[in-house]
């Protein structure tokens, strides 16, 4: 009951006298990382080990709160009755007996006993306990922090944001994904992108690479839908896939007996939409921050017959969509410099993506701005279409916004905020619609015949501005992009010899 924290279980409250009712998200965050700081070993457990436990634990907590609840409102729990208080009577060896054998059952893919349990088998898949010396660290997170407090009474809003707060500021954590490549996007960019795309309530958004979720969260958010069966995405990182379901869960405040928002998937060797597949539920918004590369996974160049060539990862993510959503989707999807102006499979999908579906709109984005030093990024914005007749391109106008030129930002120095993106916004959705738009010192169109006529069909295109030198970004950034372009070459000359006599 210390730092603004009540206790739902009596009449006193914490200092600020806040019950649950009245916690805000800053406030739940900044307690728990206090503890995380003052009471567990940082060496032994990292940020996102921690922050995926507190998931964890809500989860059962919220669960059990939900089932006590009078008979009018209460749920049937998804977890084994008493689970939750059971698991607070543990300690040493027992706590880890307790949750390893808790996090198993639920984590059970096989449902056909359990339909009810889709969500918690994604929340807990392939999930294990912190370390046999790490007990006494969560027998108190258990007591101290979750266990005496009514979570079901803290507002959904603030649960909802501080569950993404501890993923965002798990941001280095992630960023060392580099098996699955993992990335985090920042939330203002999100929200240019769904106010571009014009997101709203009767859409169906899919990410089919979902990473911790927040794609689809900021895109829930900017429908104003109560519709939380309305967005859905895809993974092939377990451990992604777990954080992204429980950040769907707390921000969305979606009932843990539904099917899970996520699935665990390789999206890539899918000829399907895969999140939406099942349902008959066909997207009419994809918004994806593919991974740029992964030294765990390398694209397999036989997996697909439906792809026109066969290129790096963001490559054929740009090929998936394009292939596979329903005619009429509104896409935005994530892609650094090389697919702009790559030869071999990126000038194949480039061309046939300008001469079959209607691309609109590229946003250059600034350098430095994702959290891996030296990432160049763009999103390009199209809408499915199906080839004309006549052979002619769907593309008329591609327009192109540099939010690069001049623009430096990184994720930790200078973050960017929503603001950055009003001039982008006003510039992409005049009154009268895409045919009043007008060009600027960083807007400009460029036609379609124009550019299926240039060398590799090259969408390596610029504004009015004239880039300096530091638009490139800092030496050490340029020099950390080299390196990673060296290493990924190299591994390519690698699997040539390996394949060589």
């Amino acid at each position: 009951m210390v730092d603004g924290f009540g206790h739902g279980n009596s009449s006193a409250v914490g200092p600020g006298n806040l019950p649950e009712s009245s916690w805000t998200a800053a406030k739940i965050a900044a307690r728990f990382w206090k503890f995380y700081r003052e009471k567990t070993s940082t060496r032994a457990i990292t940020r996102l080990q921690f922050a995926e436990h507190i998931g964890y634990l809500l989860f059962l907590k919220l669960d059990h709160e939900r089932a006590r609840r009078s008979s009018r409102f209460a749920r049937t729990p998804v977890a084994p009755a008493d689970a939750w208080p059971n698991l607070v009577l543990l300690s040493g060896d027992a706590l880890h007996a307790g949750l390893y054998s808790l996090m198993q059952e639920l984590g059970n893919q096989a449902l056909v006993d359990h339909p009810e349990r889709q969500t918690a088998s994604m929340v807990f898949r392939d999930a294990q306990p912190w370390p046999l010396d790490r007990m006494a660290e969560l027998a108190k997170l258990i007591t101290e922090e979750i266990d005496p407090y009514q979570w079901r009474a803290v507002p959904q809003a603030a649960l909802g944001q501080a569950f993404s707060s501890l993923l965002r500021d798990c941001a280095e954590d992630i960023d060392r994904k580099i098996d699955t490549g993992q990335t985090l996007t920042p939330v203002p960019v999100l929200n240019a992108v769904n106010k571009v795309l014009g997101v709203g309530p009767d859409d169906i958004v899919i990410d089919p690479a979902c990473g911790t979720g927040t794609t689809l969260i900021a895109a829930y958010k900017a429908m104003q839908s109560r519709d939380r069966s309305a967005i859905a995405g895809a993974d092939l990182d377990p451990q992604m896939c777990r954080l992204a379901t429980m950040n769907i869960l707390l921000n969305t405040g979606r009932p843990f007996s539904d099917p899970a928002p996520v699935r665990l998937a390789d999206t890539l060797t899918r000829k399907d939409p895969i999140v939406r597949a099942e349902t008959g539920v066909k997207p009419t918004v994809a918004i994806c921050n593919p991974p740029f590369k992964s030294n765990g996974v390398v694209p397999d160049a036989t997996m697909r017959d439906d792809f026109l060539a066969y290129g790096d990862f963001p490559t054929n993510f740009l090929q998936h969509l394009m292939v596979t959503l329903p005619q009429g989707t509104r896409v935005a999807v994530f892609v650094p410099d090389g697919v702009l102006f790559g030869s071999g499979a990126a000038t194949t999908v480039r061309r046939t993506l300008l001469k079959t579906c209607a691309v609109h709109t590229l946003l250059r984005l600034p350098t430095g701005l994702f959290h891996r030093k030296g990432v160049k990024s763009n999103i390009l914005f199209f809408t499915v279409s199906t080839p004309r007749p006549n052979g002619k391109a769907v593309t008329q106008n591609l327009w192109v916004y540099d939010a690069r030129t001049g623009n430096h930002h990184t994720n930790t120095g200078n973050p960017v905020v929503e603001e950055d993106f009003d001039d982008f916004i006003a510039a992409c959705l005049p009154e009268t619609g895409l045919t009043g738009r007008t060009e600027s010192e960083r807007f400009r169109r460029y036609e379609v015949d124009d550019l299926l006529a240039r060398p590799r069909t090259s969408l390596d295109l610029s504004a009015h501005l004239t880039p300096g030198l530091e638009d490139l970004g800092s030496p050490g950034e340029i020099a950390f992009e080299v390196a990673s372009q060296l290493e990924e070459a190299a591994a390519y000359f690698r699997k040539v010899a390996e394949a060589l006599p």
